[in-house]
Parts: C-alpha cells; sequence; structure tokens
C-alpha cells in the first residue's frame, strides 16, 4: 500500500513544555452544577478527594466501517494565578460557571457531536495553542488490528495507550491521578505502569469538561487523518464520510468494492 498508509499504530500527540506540577484542585469547576442543577462537578468532587490529575478520555470511529480508532487522553495542568486567588472562594461556591471563571474554560466545550466542526476546530486550536496548560495524548488502531481483535478490544487498547503515555511523558504521579472514560467499559490499567484508579461513565463526554475536551480532540484528530485518506481513495469520499456508513459511502463500495481501510469484520464488509 503506497502513498497514504495507516503506518500510526498508536499516535501520540504531547503538549508538554511545562513540567510546573500545580493543585489542580483549582481547575474546572463547570459543566454538571454550571447547567441548571448546581451541584458541583465530578471533576470538583475528585479533586477534593485529593486527586490532583484528573484524566478525561474518549474514542471516535468505533462504529465507523472505514478508518482506524482513535481515542485521546486530555488533563489540564493549571498555573494561573487568577486560579490561585480565588480557589476559597471556589470552595465555597463548589461550583464555576464559565461566566464566573472565564479564563479557566474554552467557551462552548461540550460532546463533540452536539458541535459544529467549526466549532470544533475552534476549540482544538485554543488547546494546542496553551501547551502548558492542556496535556493529551491519542493513540489508534488500524482496520487491519480492529478486524484480527474486534472493535471493542481495539478501543480498549487505544484507552488504555493513550492514558499511560500521557501519564508517563507527563510524569504525573500515581497516587493523585483519576481517570475517567466515556461509555460502559474502562480499559485495564491496574498491573501495568500506570496503576490509576479509572471509573466508565456513560455520557462522560458532556458530563465531564476534560472527557469533553477529549471527545473534541479525536474528532479533529481522526477527521483529518480521513480527509487525508481521501486523498489516496478519492472514490469512497472520506472526506465527506469520514468512514461511517452513509449512504454515499455504502453505493460507492458496493460500486468500486473495498480498500485497505474498510474493516472487513464489520457486518457491511463480510462476504465482500
Amino acid at each position: 500500500m503506497q502513498g497514504f498508509t495507516f503506518h500510526w499504530y498508536y499516535i501520540l500527540i504531547l503538549l508538554c513544555f511545562d513540567n510546573n506540577h500545580l493543585d489542580n484542585r483549582r481547575t474546572v469547576l463547570a459543566f454538571a452544577g454550571s447547567k441548571t442543577n448546581k451541584k458541583p462537578s465530578i471533576e470538583h468532587e475528585l479533586y477534593n478527594r485529593g486527586y490532583k490529575y484528573v484524566i478525561g478520555t474518549d474514542e471516535v470511529g468505533r462504529g465507523a466501517i472505514a478508518g482506524p480508532v482513535l481515542s485521546t487522553s486530555c488533563c489540564i495542568f493549571h498555573n494561573n494565578n487568577h486560579v490561585n486567588n480565588n480557589m476559597q472562594q471556589e470552595q465555597q461556591d463548589g461550583i464555576a460557571t464559565q461566566q464566573e471563571r472565564p479564563s479557566l474554560l474554552i467557551q462552548g466545550v461540550n460532546d463533540s457531536k452536539q458541535i459544529s466542526e467549526a466549532q470544533r476546530e475552534i476549540i482544538f486550536q485554543q488547546v494546542v495553542s496553551q501547551p502548558s496548560i492542556y496535556k493529551f495524548a491519542c493513540a489508534q488502531r488500524s482496520p487491519s488490528e480492529i478486524d484480527q481483535q474486534n472493535i471493542l478490544k481495539a478501543t480498549m487498547e487505544c484507552f488504555q495507550t493513550s492514558i499511560q503515555n500521557l501519564i508517563l511523558h507527563e510524569n504525573i504521579p500515581l497516587g493523585v491521578a483519576y481517570a475517567i472514560c466515556d461509555g460502559k467499559s474502562t480499559p485495564k490499567l491496574v498491573g501495568g505502569p500506570t496503576p490509576i484508579p479509572c471509573r466508565p461513565m456513560v455520557g462522560a463526554d458532556s458530563k465531564v469538561y476534560v472527557v469533553s475536551l477529549a471527545s473534541i480532540i479525536a474528532k479533529v484528530t481522526r477527521d483529518r487523518i480521513m480527509v487525508e485518506a481521501h486523498k489516496e481513495w478519492p472514490n469512497y469520499n472520506f472526506h465527506l464520510n469520514k468512514g461511517y456508513s452513509t449512504r454515499d459511502h455504502i453505493e460507492r463500495m458496493h460500486k468500486y468494492g473495498p480498500c485497505p481501510l474498510h474493516r472487513m469484520s464489520f457486518k457491511a464488509l463480510k462476504n465482500r
């Protein structure tokens, strides 16, 4: 296979120019409470329990019939004097909305599926432009690996790899780190190099700020991969469908047959 190839068995995208690990309890106090019910955010509860590094993890591409499955793990390192000065008040309030703490939150962060492509790109650029605050790592599994393993195992391996690489590269202390994964399952971390607590949560991509950020970073990263894939295999309109089973994609696959990016173990591809 020439040209564009899936030579990335995992992608590691790290922004790591600041080793000043400060007290991250002063970080995001948003989402669950800032919307309607005024309850403390999940992150805030974890900070109060002594965890200083809350890692959010989400995947994209699990339901596609072509292209990789990709996960992102994201953690926020704050060194903002504004946060230090307001820590006591934040603990009393139990919540900080985007309007109350504009310097802490990127506006518009939500589940990547709930915002537009343009909004995702804007947020992504805000993340990568602040490498001393936003740290993240991505990992992927190729279509052939998905076919060999199954999509669930491939996804859990992505989760595991992105969490481990983020922790190890950023030297995050294991005793004060906690991971939240969107969905019903979590990867195996106990027994590995980063044995930290890891909690599954359905809908975390719309409830937990760092998981929402992870979902946006993952979506933008994978979309760019599929746009590049279109240049190598233009018959399938990967730049439009991103590998998902749209009607146009299925019709084109029937017309031209599958390409190396298609997941042959998936129902839409079997017996092709």
